[in-house]
């Protein structure tokens, strides 16, 4: 019996120390995405409810140890400021007829000691893409992965007009920072 029971804990303790390859979705409920920006008349925000992607990770313990693809999509309809007449003016700037998604694809990503992933790949708005890096603070709880992290970007950058209300008398910032937070 002793035997046994020692076999089993050696076993239990060998598979705790893999690294485990997991490909994962994105965790709609847990995971929080925000676009920032400042107008003339104050600063603003816009929460993202509408997220999805997947994600290929490995996982050793509690430590995120490798990100072979990370890809997100954001539905611009899904951003919400809490004004409609913002939100619309926010769509039109975005050109979410033509264009309904903000998505980053992953081509290449490094994880340091710490935690913190470099994420390479293409980050498309508006129908203009542009190669970035991502860079989030990893962990993992309870079995759920987490990035946390933001960029900084002009709209200009992606041929995207600052919005402006109020016949011009109110105009957007040009820079933006979208803050993530999201969970597989």
């Amino acid at each position: 019996m002793k035997k046994s029971l020692l076999s089993t804990f050696l076993i239990v303790s060998l598979f705790s120390t893999l690294t485990f390859a997991q490909s994962r979705e994105i965790l709609n409920d847990k995971s929080e995405v925000k676009v920032e920006g400042t107008s003339s008349l104050h600063d603003w925000h816009c929460d993202v409810e509408s997220i999805s992607g997947s994600a290929d990770v490995s996982v050793e313990g509690d430590k995120v140890t490798a990100v072979n693809t990370l890809d997100l999509t954001f539905v611009v309809k899904s951003l919400k400021s809490g004004k409609g007449s913002m939100d619309k003016n926010v769509y039109a700037a975005l050109k979410e007829k033509n264009n309904p998604n903000i998505t980053f694809k992953s081509s290449k990503a490094t994880i340091d000691a710490n935690g913190v992933v470099s994420a390479e790949g293409q980050l498309t708005i508006a129908g203009a893409s542009k190669n970035v890096t991502l860079t989030a603070q990893s962990s993992v709880e309870s079995g759920v992965v987490s990035f946390k992290g933001k960029t900084t970007f002009n709209m200009t950058e992606y041929s995207v007009e600052p919005p402006t209300a109020m016949f011009g008398t109110i105009t957007t910032g040009d820079e933006v920072t979208i803050v993530y937070n999201v969970s597989i």
